[in-house]
């Protein structure tokens, strides 16, 4: 039944004009238009559907990629393989190296006894140190590092409640060395324990924890008065990109300079020895920072305290660590020449480990957490990369000791 599009009137199929008003029926057209708009509908229609389930496909697909674990560490696992295969290549190994945290720190939640500890405190005299044929190339389980953390945490509460519940401000400077020195310690007793070789003793160790650590603030600061600041930055506390990389280049070449000098005394030329050289220089750089910082800001003392302590596991001890094991790469058991300097491997780490400091300092656009979380689990990829490189170097050290 067709209808008048004027006055509504009932019309016959084969009618030209209405009869009631007389208006000449379009009936050709309005059927070709009322077919090309019913079939433009249906295209817009099964479009929009076609759309729409493209639109939920999708949706699905990546909510299965975030929704299912083994699926999201499969993709974690190969981005981190490319990393530490590309990295691996300035350490001198090929391919991609096993971060296996799980297993590395197995061994802290396990009971251990004070003989233990003992033994691994006393290791690295002229007693104590192993033949090489006896040094593991395996990756090592540190867990001492995690009882030294516990002791610093419950010296520091223990100083915490007498200045802020006792109001005994004699266990200020307590609390200042509790807090300051807490995390840097207990990171260097990690690499303490990783040292496979076991041939730097806890005595030399702490020397260079405190004397390196103590001179290499003091040539950073001697630095500053060479190549001082912006005015800019000085004015407004704020700094600009230009000295946030100077600031990384500074403190960076000032603990290296105490990093070659220990490397030359004594003789280092494994890489895990490098790795805990400069790792006893950062650690000690980043204690007596943090000490300073605490003693400035005595009215937000807490939060400072545990923001850095948090924080220093990816700052001047890990970037220090970097470096010494870097300069052992190059430069293994022959003397140090200002060659080793200019090769690419030493080149590579040591200007990561200044823009990695630069970007720390850096104001960016984006939550200061989230990056400082960023660059910690950078450096540590970088660090877990020498570190194989220098369980590798072992093997090596064994095989030519045999033929």
């Amino acid at each position: 039944m067709n209808f008048c599009p004027n006055c509504g009137n009932k019309l016959n199929e084969n009618s030209n004009f209405c009869g009631i008003c007389g208006i000449k029926i379009q009936k050709n057209t309005n059927m070709v238009n009322q077919e090309n708009l019913n079939e433009v509908q249906s295209q817009s229609q099964y479009q929009n559907q076609n759309e729409y389930n493209i639109s939920t496909e999708k949706h699905k697909t990546e909510q299965a990629q975030f929704s299912n674990p083994s699926q999201f560490a499969q993709s974690t696992k190969k981005v981190l393989d490319s990393a530490t295969e590309h990295l691996n290549k300035y350490t001198g190994e090929i391919g991609s190296v096993d971060i296996n945290l799980r297993e590395i720190f197995s061994e802290v939640f396990n009971s251990h006894s004070t003989d233990e500890a003992e033994e691994i405190f006393i290791s690295g005299t002229k007693k104590t140190t192993p033949p090489l044929k006896q040094v593991s190339e395996s990756w090592g389980k540190p867990w001492l590092f995690s009882r030294v953390l516990v002791w610093f945490l419950i010296a520091f509460a223990a100083f915490w409640f007498c200045i802020f519940k006792l109001n005994a401000q004699y266990a200020i400077p307590g609390f200042i060395f509790a807090g300051a020195f807490a995390m840097p310690i207990s990171a260097l007793i990690f690499f303490f324990e990783l040292n496979s070789f076991k041939n730097i003793s806890i005595m030399n160790t702490f020397k260079i924890f405190f004397v390196g650590g103590a001179f290499s603030l003091l040539i950073a600061l001697l630095l500053y008065q060479v190549f001082p600041l912006s005015l800019e930055s000085q004015i407004f506390g704020t700094l600009t990109v230009t000295d946030a990389f100077l600031i990384g280049l500074i403190e960076e070449v000032g603990k290296f300079i105490i990093v070659i000098y220990f490397v030359t005394k004594l003789d280092i030329k494994y890489i895990l020895n490098g790795l805990l050289v400069g790792g006893a220089v950062g650690a000690g750089f980043a204690a007596f920072e943090t000490a300073g910082y605490i003693l400035s800001f005595s009215e937000q003392a807490m939060e400072v305290t545990i923001i850095r302590a948090i924080t220093s596991i990816g700052g001047h001890l890990a970037w220090t660590a970097i470096a010494g094991g870097a300069l052992i790469i190059v430069k293994r058991t022959s003397e140090l020449e200002l060659s080793h300097f200019m090769k690419s491997q030493f080149v590579f780490f040591f200007s990561s480990i200044v823009i990695m400091h630069a970007l720390w300092d850096m104001d960016l656009p984006l939550n200061s957490y989230l990056k400082m979380a960023g660059l910690i689990i950078w450096v540590w990829i970088e660090l877990f990369v020498i570190i194989n490189a220098g369980l590798k170097e072992i093997t090596k050290y064994k095989y030519n000791s045999e033929n």
